[in-house]
């Protein structure tokens, strides 16, 4: 059975700035795909499968416009519009808001300035599951930095604003773009249940075993995950 997660536009959202969240397997940046699989005879991140799979994994909601965002010297970060018409979708459709510096008190997040991205979708998934809403994987060139949020999806019918950190911005008056597209945030759906920890010491047999795996995937290392112990994942 394959399971859905809808995501619902907001009614008054005008159809010319819809950009639908998309399976992140489709926004694999062209600097990975120019990665060669080796690198003086040594395995680079384009042979990592996990890496891959983190990267593939969910959904990615992408930024509906450009924006164009700055922080005074005062901290306060403000929107800039280059036209009347910019102006106008940023005052019925704000992209950006702030939280105060008040919100996170002692906390090593009370030194940023935090953005909020105001996301004009709904998220629903079926009873029982959740969504994690985390920055795009491993996409450390993307300067918006989301703060990591569980959302229970399936009781929760509201638009789910993403908080970032804008890794780039200073208070200096300089104006930093956002264009429509940018990744935001990755998605993921999830079930909910319980867990319980346990901790054992490797007995001789299981041993054996875990050394005699180890010499085949020092012998194959190039494909031994991928062609043995990788599940493959869907999301479309």
């Amino acid at each position: 059975m394959t399971n859905v997660i809808k995501f619902h536009l907001v009614q008054d959202f005008p159809e010319t700035l819809v950009l639908p969240p998309l399976a992140a397997k489709k926004l694999i940046p062209d600097w990975f795909k120019k990665i060669p699989p080796t690198n003086e005879d040594d395995l680079t991140v384009k042979k990592c499968v996990p890496f891959i799979d983190a990267m593939g994994a969910g959904y990615t909601i992408l930024s509906h416009m450009d924006i164009v965002m700055y922080q005074t010297k005062e901290k306060e970060v403000r929107l800039w519009h280059s036209d009347e018409k910019m102006k106008e979708l940023y005052q019925r459709w704000p992209p950006i808001e702030t939280h105060p510096n008040r919100q996170f008190p002692g906390s090593p997040m009370s030194g940023y300035t935090m953005c909020k991205y105001m996301s004009p979708w709904i998220i629903e998934t079926a009873p029982g599951y959740s969504t994690i809403f985390l920055p795009p994987i491993n996409r450390l060139e993307i300067p918006i930095v989301p703060l990591v949020g569980l959302v229970d999806t399936d009781t929760y019918f509201n638009n789910v604003n993403i908080p970032f950190i804008h890794t780039a911005m200073e208070p200096d008056d300089k104006k930093h773009v956002i264009p429509a597209g940018t990744p935001i945030c990755q998605v993921i759906p999830y079930k909910r249940e319980d867990w319980k920890a346990e901790y054992t010491w490797m007995e001789n047999k299981p041993l054996a075993k875990q050394k005699k795996e180890r010499v085949k995937i020092t012998k194959d290392r190039l494909d031994w995950y991928k062609n043995n112990a990788h599940q493959k994942k869907k999301y479309v």
